[in-house]
Parts: structure tokens; sequence; C-alpha cells
């Protein structure tokens, strides 16, 4: 009896050994499991669904919330792994750094007018790095910039900007944008988002898509593989933007001698005036207009309209238009780019007599072919002829 009350005692003990045991291995297999999730969620937050938009990872984030202004006035201030909320402005100055590293930022300015989201000044620097940031002012509908400014740089890359806003360059700054979108919420209002420069500050855009790339005062913006559809580019007081690859919208407002080139792209259509705009091997799918003393130089392109006016210059290379006119003293220039001559052009007026012409000249050129032949054939068959008679004289002569 005492023998059996023991194997029984001791069958009870292996029975919660062994139940306790397999707890312990699935507790380890879930948390085994749990750790793989995790670090594949963590190893994928670096790999694109698309050529733009990031994959961002949102694991083991903090949500933190600030009430007032991040001012880094020296070294490197790091927002990493967050979801951070800020009621206020980021401002760094002398030299400073602040990273945005795979993180979450809304920042919400007070309700003043044009406030500055996100402020460089002094040779800092910004990088935004498979980031996601919100700019939003606390009056609906107003306006809240990130300012580059006094030799500061940009450098916004795997990451997306959203709001009513821009990048702003100023006093000999640098902006980078590499595969990301800086988007506002609509297109139909223009409550957009995108990058202007000014005061020989230069930014490049790559692979990206935005709403709007505008250069003024002495600046620069080159884009390449890029999609700008809203307000697309647009040049002001001495600017510059280059464009190649890449699907743009509308473009317009190019003032004051501003300089525009676009090169194997697709355009909506072009309205400009007062600048020297230059297209080549692209599409413009509406129209291209001229106006203010503007110079425009299409080449290769394809076209359904072609207007100019307001003494503006329109030479057409190599391409094709619908249709063209030209007022207000507008001139329009068709011409073709020939071996040894080089570009040859003329009036778009003179076009109609000039294929009459050609067509006259084929003809001439048929006829006279056609008369040379004639007379080599006759000349040939007279041969022939004397031959006859001449193969019959020498044969009765031997």
């Amino acid at each position: 009896m005492t023998i059996l009350k023991r194997s029984i005692r001791y069958q009870n003990q292996i029975r919660s050994c062994s139940i306790a045991l397999l707890l312990a291995i699935a507790l380890l297999s879930s948390w085994s499991q749990l750790g793989n999730q995790q670090h594949e969620s963590m190893a994928s937050g670096n790999e694109f669904s698309s050529n733009i938009r990031a994959n961002i990872n949102t694991e083991l984030r903090q949500n933190l919330t600030i009430k007032g202004d991040i001012v880094v006035e020296s070294g490197t201030h790091l927002i990493e792994n967050v979801n951070l909320n800020l009621t206020g402005k980021i401002v760094a100055s002398n030299d400073a750094t602040v990273i945005i590293r795979n993180a979450t930022l809304f920042v919400k300015t007070p309700g003043y007018n044009f406030r500055d989201g996100i402020l460089l000044a002094d040779r800092s620097r910004l990088a935004v790095e498979n980031a996601t940031v919100f700019l939003q002012s606390a009056n609906a509908g107003e306006e809240s910039h990130i300012i580059v400014g006094h030799e500061s740089i940009a450098n916004i890359t795997h990451s997306e900007l959203h709001g009513i806003g821009l990048v702003i360059g100023r006093q000999n700054s640098r902006i980078y944008v590499t595969r990301s979108i800086l988007k506002g919420p609509s297109r139909v209002d223009f409550r957009l988002f995108g990058v202007i420069t000014y005061d020989n500050s230069i930014a490049r855009i790559e692979d990206s898509e935005l709403d709007l790339a505008q250069a003024g005062g002495n600046s620069s913006i080159y884009v390449s593989d890029s999609i700008i559809l809203a307000r697309s580019v647009a040049a002001s007081g001495k600017g510059l933007v280059e464009v190649q690859n890449s699907l743009l919208g509308t473009m317009e407002w190019c003032l004051e001698n501003s300089t525009v080139h676009i090169v194997n792209s697709t355009v909506s259509n072009i309205e400009f005036g007062g600048l020297s705009l230059i297209v080549k091997d692209s599409r413009v799918s509406r129209y291209v207009s001229g106006w203010r003393n503007s110079t425009i130089w299409l080449e290769r392109i394809s076209t359904s309209r072609i207007t100019a006016k307001g003494n503006s210059t329109i030479w057409l290379i190599n391409s094709y238009a619908g249709k063209v006119e030209a007022s207000d003293q507008g001139r329009v220039y068709v011409g073709w780019q020939l071996p040894l001559l080089g570009t040859v052009a003329v009036p778009h007026t003179w076009v109609p007599f000039l294929e009459g012409l050609a067509i006259l000249a084929a003809l001439a050129l048929i006829i006279a072919s056609l008369i040379f032949l004639n007379r080599r054939w006759k000349r040939w068959k007279l041969q022939k002829t004397n031959q006859v008679p001449n193969a019959i004289s020498n044969v009765i002569s031997t």
C-alpha cells in the first residue's frame, strides 16, 4: 500500500514537471517567434514598396508630446524611433545638426501667419531619413515652412513631407531631395508642398514626387527622374531650372530673365513670359504659349498647338505642332538641322509656300530624271542598232 501511494505521488510529480516543461517550451517558442517578427519588421524598414514611397517602420516607437520649441545651438539632436507631436518649431543654428530618422514628426506651429516649422541658420544641417514629417499651422489654411538659410544644408532621403508649405532655400543654402514625396493635401485649391530657392541657393531633386519646384533670385534647381504635377516648375529673378527624364504638369510664372531647360520629359502645357526656355526630345501634350518677350527653343518635340504673343519668339526645330499661331508681334520660326548648313529656319508663314515649292521641286526632279533616263535609253538603243551592221560586215570581210 505504501509502495502504491509512493508510485502515485511520483506519477503526479512527473506529470506536474512535464506540464511545467511544456509550458516553458511554449513560452520560449512564442517569445522566439515574437523576437523573429520584430527583427524581420525592423529589417524590412529599409526596403521600398515602389520607386518613391518608403515602407516606414512603426515598431518599437514611443509616443511623445512636446509643447514649445526645440532649440539646437550646437552638436547633434536626434529624433529617432519615435512618434513625436511638437507644438512649436525646431530651430538649429551655429553648425548644429538635427536628424529625423525612422520617425513620425507632427509639427504644429502657433497661430501666426506663415510661421516656420523648422528653421536652419548659420551653416546648420537637417537630415530626414526614412521618416514622415507633417507641418501644420494652428490656424487652418495657413502655411508652415522649412527654412534652410545662411549656408545651411537640408538632406531629405527616403521620406515623406506633407502639409501646406515649402522647403525654402535662402542665402547660399543647399537642399537635396532623393526618393521622397513632398505633397500638400489638395491640388484643387492649391494647398501644396514643394521646393523654392532664392539668394544663390541650389536644390537637387532626384527620383521624387512633389507639387512644385521654383527657382528665383539667382538660384538653381536641378530635377531628374521625378514627378511634379500641381504647379510644376517655374523660375523668376534670373533663376535657373533644369529638368530631365521627368513628368511635369503646367509650367508657368517664368519671369525676369530666368531660364528653364527641359530634356526628355513629358509636359502638360507651357505658358511662360519673360524667360529663355529650351525644350528638347520631349512631348507637350496640350500647348506651348509664349508671351512678354519670351524666347522659347523647341527641338525634337511634339505638341498640339503653339502660340506666340506679346513680342515673344518661338523656334520650332525638327519638331511637330498641330497648329501654329502668332499675334501681338509674336513670331514663330520653323526650322531644320541640316548637315554642313546647321540650323536653317524660316517664319512659319512661309511654310505653305515652301511646301508648294518643295512639291514643284520634287516634280521637276522627277521629270528631269525621266528625261535623263529616256535619253540614256535612246542612246543605248542606238548603240545596239549600230553594233549589228558592224558585226555583219566584220564577218563578211573575214
